[in-house]
């Protein structure tokens, strides 16, 4: 069993001295024990009696700290609802258990702390009221129990009735891999950058390559610790402190995202929600602050009309997840305005928009994996295939096929085949895979598999980066002034030919065409080398290194006899076509000549 659990409740109710009972950990740091107020999350777990350890995390209760608040409990699998016998229910303690609420968390147990400080009359009263308040809040009365963080009165009591909780948990992962919201970011000596947050939905292990949000930059796990043991491996839902390799601490923040690279995690600045049953959409646009994950941010709320949906129009860009729970609070207060759940997250062609709400609006109430799946396949005729359980019936269905990872209709595939040749034959030029993708609005991803199936039936052809009707590749095709500018970049040789310092009729259009074609490789300075001399000089450097090997600048040198005005660049050109990787002074191979013209 892993889990994580929390606190709620109001400033000065006991939640950190309780966790300290629970724990026999102080989680407030020597400026909040001064104060006597917790201003950010603290951290603390406890062992059960199986070997298994429950993370704890303790939250501001004051409303200035909401948003730290809600920064705590996106992961949680159970909250402590803490609420003092002498004060007893606050308005805190109604904001608290609404975002917990919102945030998706459905298991809480509703502590009543300091028990000692009433009498037991007062203390059934306290009680009663509080879950009547819950009640109203969540049409559910929670477990209960009365404790005293300071006598230590049933606080065994309390760490058995969560550990039962926990046993009963059942999660339902969206993610569909590894991923972790930031909430601590910084540097240890003999690490470097080291982040902290709940791992979800998959493990880690030292070494695993990442990404991370919004970047979108790579990174690698260098080291893992979980309540402070080093692991090699650490499993969902617990805290983690993940070393870094491939970033600095002022890359990261809180609200940044680390996931797997097979996560769907999307970064947009437009996000369609469903909202809360009965949330009321009558009212005018609005600035709200939006909390997912770790992140917070600014956002435009615009109401769909007659519909539970509405659009949020992001002041930059947040990295999330389809299904996502998030809460909408209002800006510069406390008050939560709207729950809801990310139901699509990426823009959508102005044709398609309505079409969108009508299939948004018919969602279940309890998203699943295969929805998102169907509502893409619905919607542009993909969806990933990542986004399913293996049997789902829809993947048996004679009405779609597989293309890579991508599920697709057999009707849009068929029309997409038909779209891309009648533009390639139409145009009479080479298109990228980017173009093609931009030209035709379909994802990249997808529109490759669709090009490599008419390559393979030798309907269009590749000649390096462009795409081109018909098979084969034909240097005819280039015309008269490209099949000379082709004979003086080779003529050219080593020295390479130098655009600036060169008259070329039929100008820079005529020098991209061969360079999309594929006869000739741009590198750095506007110096040209003819494909077939850079092949060549790219194996001479590669020849008798394995993969993961290192070489420098002046092997380089030795094997091309080139000086270092081209070698460089030449350098360079091979580190963005990805046959190497520059640390430092060195390259280091990722991939040799020979197993990629196999693989090819």
């Amino acid at each position: 069993m892993k889990a994580v659990i929390g606190t709620a409740g109001h400033v000065d109710h006991g939640k950190t001295a309780l966790i300290k009972a629970l724990t026999g950990i102080t989680t407030a740091r020597p400026v909040e024990q001064a104060r006597g107020m917790t201003l950010d999350l603290g951290f603390a777990h406890f062992d059960d009696d199986d070997g298994n350890t429950v993370g704890v995390i303790d939250v501001p209760g004051h409303e200035r700290f909401i948003r730290n608040m809600v920064a705590g409990v996106w992961s949680l699998d159970l909250v402590l609802l803490v609420v003092a016998a002498d004060e007893g229910w606050m308005p805190m303690t109604t904001d608290h258990l609404k975002v917990a609420h919102a945030m998706g968390i459905r298991n809480v147990i509703l502590c009543i702390n300091k028990s000692d400080t009433v009498d037991a009359e007062t203390l059934a009263l306290v009680e009663e009221e509080a879950l009547e308040h819950c009640l109203a809040i969540t049409d559910e009365i929670p477990e209960s129990i009365t404790v005293s963080a300071l006598t230590g009165e049933n606080i065994n009591a309390l760490r058995k009735m969560v550990l039962r909780h926990l046993r009963q948990v059942e999660r339902l992962p969206l993610g569909n891999a590894a991923h972790l919201y930031i909430d601590r970011v910084f540097t240890v000596n003999g690490i470097g950058t080291v982040v902290t947050g709940s791992l979800a939905d998959g493990s880690l292990k030292v070494g695993d390559r990442l990404k991370m949000y919004p970047s979108g930059k790579d990174v690698q796990v260098r080291t893992l610790q979980s309540y402070h043991k080093n692991l090699d491996e650490a499993e969902p839902v617990s805290r983690v402190a993940v070393g870094l390799k491939g970033v600095t601490r002022k890359e990261l923040e809180r609200g940044c995202c680390i996931a797997g690279r097979d996560a769907l995690c999307q970064v947009t600045d437009r996000l369609f929600v469903r909202l809360e049953e009965g949330a009321d959409t009558s009212r005018r646009n609005r600035e709200v602050e939006v909390a997912l994950g770790t992140w917070n941010g600014l956002a435009r709320l615009v109401y769909i009309k007659d519909t539970r949906l509405a659009l949020l129009k992001f002041d930059k860009p947040v990295p999330c997840f389809w299904g996502q729970s998030m809460a909408m609070i209002r800006h510069g207060g406390s008050e939560l305005i709207h729950s809801g759940r990310i139901v699509w997250t990426s823009d959508v062609a102005m044709h398609l928009r309505k079409r969108l709400q009508a299939l948004l609006n018919d969602l279940p109430e309890t998203l699943v994996p295969s929805d998102q799946l169907r509502l893409s396949l619905d919607l542009n005729g993909y969806a990933p295939l990542v986004a399913v359980a293996d049997g789902d019936a829809i993947i048996d269905s004679n009405d779609y096929l597989a293309l890579g990872d991508w599920l697709v209709s057999r009707t849009f595939n068929e029309s997409l085949r038909e779209r891309i040749l009648k533009l390639l034959d139409g145009e009479g030029i080479a298109m990228t895979l980017g173009e093609l993708s931009t030209r035709l609005s379909v994802n990249i991803a997808v529109m490759e598999q669709v090009l490599l199936g008419l390559k393979d039936e030798d309907r269009i052809r590749m000649s390096k980066d462009a795409w081109m009707a018909g098979g084969g590749a034909s240097e005819d095709d280039l015309g008269q002034d490209g099949q000379q500018l082709l004979a003086r970049i080779r003529g050219s040789g080593k020295d390479g030919f130098e655009a600036d310092k060169e008259k070329i009729v039929g100008g820079q259009k005529l020098m991209r065409n061969l360079v999309r074609l594929g006869f000739v490789v741009a590198l750095e300075g506007k110096i040209y080398y003819a494909t077939e001399l850079y092949d060549q000089l790219l194996r001479d450097i590669l020849a008798g290194l394995g993969e993961g090997e290192r070489f420098g600048i002046n092997l380089a040198r030795e094997r091309t006899g080139l000086s270092r005005k081209y070698i460089i660049p030449l350098l360079n050109k091979m580190e963005l076509d990805r046959w190497v990787r520059r640390d430092d002074n060195d390259r280091i191979v990722l991939k040799l000549p020979d197993a990629h013209d196999k693989a090819a």
